[in-house]
Protein backbone atom coordinates (compact mmCIF):
# COMPACT_ATOMS: atom_id res chain seq x y z
CA UNK A 1 0.00 0.00 0.00
CA UNK A 2 1.26 3.51 -0.46
CA UNK A 3 1.86 5.38 2.66
CA UNK A 4 1.98 9.53 2.48
CA UNK A 5 5.46 11.04 0.70
CA UNK A 6 5.64 13.55 3.86
CA UNK A 7 4.43 13.99 7.01
CA UNK A 8 3.24 17.40 8.30
CA UNK A 9 5.23 18.10 12.16
CA UNK A 10 4.91 21.30 14.17
CA UNK A 11 8.39 22.07 15.46
CA UNK A 12 6.79 20.69 19.06
CA UNK A 13 6.48 17.58 17.42
CA UNK A 14 9.78 17.54 15.56
CA UNK A 15 11.31 18.60 18.68
CA UNK A 16 9.52 15.60 20.65
CA UNK A 17 9.64 12.61 18.21
CA UNK A 18 11.24 9.72 19.44
CA UNK A 19 11.87 8.98 15.85
CA UNK A 20 11.27 11.18 13.10
CA UNK A 21 9.85 9.78 9.83
CA UNK A 22 11.33 9.53 6.31
CA UNK A 23 11.15 12.97 5.06
CA UNK A 24 8.83 14.85 7.16
CA UNK A 25 7.38 17.94 6.36
CA UNK A 26 7.94 21.20 8.37
CA UNK A 27 4.85 23.08 9.48
CA UNK A 28 4.88 25.73 9.04
CA UNK A 29 6.64 29.35 8.33
CA UNK A 30 4.18 32.30 8.40
CA UNK A 31 4.04 35.67 8.12
CA UNK A 32 5.46 37.61 10.19
CA UNK A 33 2.98 39.69 12.69
CA UNK A 34 5.49 42.37 13.67
CA UNK A 35 7.67 42.83 10.25
CA UNK A 36 7.41 42.44 7.02
CA UNK A 37 9.60 38.98 6.27
CA UNK A 38 8.92 34.70 7.66
CA UNK A 39 8.44 34.11 11.28
CA UNK A 40 8.74 30.55 12.82
CA UNK A 41 11.38 29.59 10.29
CA UNK A 42 13.33 26.15 11.09
CA UNK A 43 16.62 26.45 12.40
CA UNK A 44 17.32 22.69 11.50
CA UNK A 45 15.51 19.88 9.76
CA UNK A 46 16.48 16.17 8.71
CA UNK A 47 17.74 16.83 4.94
CA UNK A 48 14.77 16.39 1.96
CA UNK A 49 12.16 17.79 4.28
CA UNK A 50 9.02 19.78 2.99
CA UNK A 51 9.16 22.89 3.74
CA UNK A 52 5.75 25.05 4.07
CA UNK A 53 4.83 28.08 4.11
CA UNK A 54 0.89 29.29 4.80
CA UNK A 55 -0.94 31.79 5.89
CA UNK A 56 -2.52 31.34 9.23
CA UNK A 57 -0.96 34.95 9.86
CA UNK A 58 -2.60 37.09 7.51
CA UNK A 59 -0.26 38.58 4.97
CA UNK A 60 -0.56 42.29 4.81
CA UNK A 61 2.10 44.34 3.21
CA UNK A 62 5.13 42.04 3.62
CA UNK A 63 8.01 42.30 1.59
CA UNK A 64 8.04 40.30 -1.69
CA UNK A 65 11.80 40.76 -1.89
CA UNK A 66 12.69 39.36 1.26
CA UNK A 67 10.45 36.25 1.59
CA UNK A 68 11.31 34.95 -1.53
CA UNK A 69 14.80 35.46 -0.10
CA UNK A 70 14.03 34.01 3.18
CA UNK A 71 12.38 30.53 1.41
CA UNK A 72 16.11 30.49 -0.58
CA UNK A 73 17.79 30.69 1.78
CA UNK A 74 15.98 28.11 4.04
CA UNK A 75 15.42 25.50 1.18
CA UNK A 76 19.38 25.82 -0.03
CA UNK A 77 21.16 25.77 3.73
CA UNK A 78 18.41 22.69 5.27
CA UNK A 79 18.89 21.18 2.12
CA UNK A 80 14.85 20.87 1.49
CA UNK A 81 13.37 19.05 -1.41
CA UNK A 82 10.39 20.49 -1.58
CA UNK A 83 8.54 23.66 -1.00
CA UNK A 84 4.76 24.01 -0.23
CA UNK A 85 2.53 27.14 -0.29
CA UNK A 86 -0.38 26.45 1.55
CA UNK A 87 -2.08 29.60 0.96
CA UNK A 88 -5.87 28.75 2.31
CA UNK A 89 -7.21 32.00 2.78
CA UNK A 90 -9.60 33.49 -0.71
CA UNK A 91 -9.00 36.95 -2.29
CA UNK A 92 -5.82 38.14 -1.27
CA UNK A 93 -3.83 39.80 -3.99
CA UNK A 94 -0.80 39.18 -2.31
CA UNK A 95 -0.75 36.21 -2.15
CA UNK A 96 -1.64 35.61 -5.29
CA UNK A 97 1.21 37.88 -6.29
CA UNK A 98 3.74 36.42 -3.74
CA UNK A 99 3.20 32.78 -5.40
CA UNK A 100 3.42 34.34 -9.00
CA UNK A 101 7.00 35.66 -7.68
CA UNK A 102 8.00 32.32 -6.13
CA UNK A 103 6.76 29.85 -8.48
CA UNK A 104 8.28 31.93 -11.83
CA UNK A 105 11.91 31.68 -9.73
CA UNK A 106 11.35 28.74 -7.61
CA UNK A 107 14.67 27.12 -4.86
CA UNK A 108 13.16 23.83 -5.77
CA UNK A 109 10.16 21.78 -6.48
CA UNK A 110 7.25 23.95 -5.35
CA UNK A 111 2.93 23.58 -5.23
CA UNK A 112 0.90 26.55 -4.61
CA UNK A 113 -2.42 25.59 -3.30
CA UNK A 114 -5.50 25.37 -5.33
CA UNK A 115 -7.20 28.93 -4.41
CA UNK A 116 -3.90 30.64 -6.01
CA UNK A 117 -2.51 27.99 -8.66
CA UNK A 118 -4.46 29.28 -11.53
CA UNK A 119 -1.84 29.94 -14.51
CA UNK A 120 1.06 29.10 -12.75
CA UNK A 121 3.76 26.40 -14.45
CA UNK A 122 3.96 25.07 -10.77
CA UNK A 123 2.39 21.91 -8.82
CA UNK A 124 -0.85 22.36 -7.39
CA UNK A 125 -2.05 21.45 -3.62
CA UNK A 126 -5.26 20.01 -3.76
CA UNK A 127 -7.39 19.47 -0.01
CA UNK A 128 -7.89 16.12 0.83
CA UNK A 129 -10.94 14.14 -1.42
CA UNK A 130 -14.37 14.83 -0.39
CA UNK A 131 -15.91 11.31 0.99
CA UNK A 132 -18.41 11.55 -1.42
CA UNK A 133 -16.51 12.09 -4.41
CA UNK A 134 -14.28 9.83 -6.76
CA UNK A 135 -10.66 10.64 -6.80
CA UNK A 136 -10.43 10.92 -10.56
CA UNK A 137 -13.16 13.73 -10.32
CA UNK A 138 -11.48 15.79 -7.53
CA UNK A 139 -8.23 15.73 -9.61
CA UNK A 140 -9.93 16.10 -12.92
CA UNK A 141 -9.52 20.16 -13.20
CA UNK A 142 -5.60 19.84 -12.68
CA UNK A 143 -4.92 16.45 -15.24
CA UNK A 144 -2.42 18.93 -17.03
CA UNK A 145 -0.42 19.73 -14.14
CA UNK A 146 1.78 18.08 -11.50
CA UNK A 147 -0.49 17.75 -8.54
CA UNK A 148 0.42 17.30 -4.81
CA UNK A 149 -2.54 16.43 -2.69
CA UNK A 150 -3.25 16.30 1.01
CA UNK A 151 -4.53 13.01 2.77
CA UNK A 152 -6.60 12.85 5.68
CA UNK A 153 -8.12 10.34 7.64
CA UNK A 154 -11.47 11.95 7.58
CA UNK A 155 -15.97 11.95 8.21
CA UNK A 156 -18.38 13.73 6.98
CA UNK A 157 -22.07 13.86 7.41
CA UNK A 158 -24.91 14.28 4.71
CA UNK A 159 -28.27 15.17 5.11
CA UNK A 160 -30.85 14.60 2.65
CA UNK A 161 -34.47 16.10 2.36
CA UNK A 162 -36.42 17.39 0.06
CA UNK A 163 -34.92 20.65 -0.29
CA UNK A 164 -31.29 18.96 -1.27
CA UNK A 165 -28.21 17.77 0.43
CA UNK A 166 -26.25 19.38 2.57
CA UNK A 167 -22.54 18.03 3.56
CA UNK A 168 -20.95 18.64 6.81
CA UNK A 169 -17.61 17.83 7.64
CA UNK A 170 -17.14 15.79 11.43
CA UNK A 171 -14.91 14.83 14.04
CA UNK A 172 -13.38 11.37 12.75
CA UNK A 173 -14.28 8.16 15.22
CA UNK A 174 -14.17 4.85 14.02
CA UNK A 175 -17.02 3.77 11.83
CA UNK A 176 -19.67 0.91 13.61
CA UNK A 177 -18.71 -2.57 12.85
CA UNK A 178 -21.75 -2.97 10.87
CA UNK A 179 -20.81 -0.14 8.49
CA UNK A 180 -21.20 -0.24 4.62
CA UNK A 181 -18.26 0.13 2.48
CA UNK A 182 -18.01 1.87 -0.73
CA UNK A 183 -15.02 0.76 -2.65
CA UNK A 184 -14.80 2.65 -5.13
CA UNK A 185 -14.88 5.89 -2.79
CA UNK A 186 -12.85 4.32 -0.24
CA UNK A 187 -14.84 4.93 2.51
CA UNK A 188 -17.44 3.30 5.15
CA UNK A 189 -21.05 4.48 5.82
CA UNK A 190 -24.08 3.97 7.52
CA UNK A 191 -27.81 5.05 7.17
CA UNK A 192 -29.92 6.51 9.59
CA UNK A 193 -33.69 7.60 9.39
CA UNK A 194 -34.74 11.32 10.74
CA UNK A 195 -38.17 12.68 10.89
CA UNK A 196 -37.64 15.21 7.84
CA UNK A 197 -34.24 13.48 6.54
CA UNK A 198 -31.92 10.73 5.52
CA UNK A 199 -28.64 10.97 7.35
CA UNK A 200 -25.74 9.15 5.35
CA UNK A 201 -22.56 9.17 8.38
CA UNK A 202 -19.35 8.58 6.22
CA UNK A 203 -15.72 7.72 7.35
CA UNK A 204 -12.16 7.26 5.62
CA UNK A 205 -10.28 4.49 8.16
CA UNK A 206 -6.70 4.77 7.84
CA UNK A 207 -6.81 1.52 5.57
CA UNK A 208 -8.58 2.90 3.28
CA UNK A 209 -6.98 6.14 3.07
CA UNK A 210 -3.73 3.75 2.20
CA UNK A 211 -5.85 2.67 -0.41
CA UNK A 212 -6.94 5.96 -2.22
CA UNK A 213 -3.52 6.68 -2.00
CA UNK A 214 -2.73 3.60 -4.10
CA UNK A 215 -5.69 4.96 -6.47
CA UNK A 216 -4.06 8.49 -6.45
CA UNK A 217 -0.42 6.97 -7.17
CA UNK A 218 -2.02 5.19 -10.39
CA UNK A 219 -3.48 8.06 -11.37
CA UNK A 220 -0.57 10.32 -11.55
CA UNK A 221 -0.38 12.31 -8.38
CA UNK A 222 3.32 12.70 -7.53
CA UNK A 223 3.53 14.03 -3.72
CA UNK A 224 1.44 13.62 -0.83
CA UNK A 225 1.31 14.98 2.70
CA UNK A 226 -0.80 14.17 5.50
CA UNK A 227 -0.55 15.07 9.33
CA UNK A 228 1.82 13.36 11.43
CA UNK A 229 -0.73 13.32 14.42
CA UNK A 230 -2.98 11.20 12.11
CA UNK A 231 -0.40 8.91 9.58
CA UNK A 232 2.67 7.94 12.07
CA UNK A 233 3.21 4.19 12.75
CA UNK A 234 2.71 3.11 15.82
Amino acid sequence: MADCHHLAMTAAEISYASKLPANPAYMACHFSAYGTGLSNMPTQLPKDSLLILNDRVPVCGHDHDLIPEQLRQLVQSLKCNALLLDFQRPGYPELSALAQRIAADPPCPVAVSALYAEGLSCAVFLPPVPLHKPIADHIAQWQDRTIWLEAAIDAARIAVTEQGSEITPTHYTEPPSDALVDTALHCSYEIKLAQDAVIFHLYRTRAQLELLLDEAQALGVSKTIGLYQQFRRA
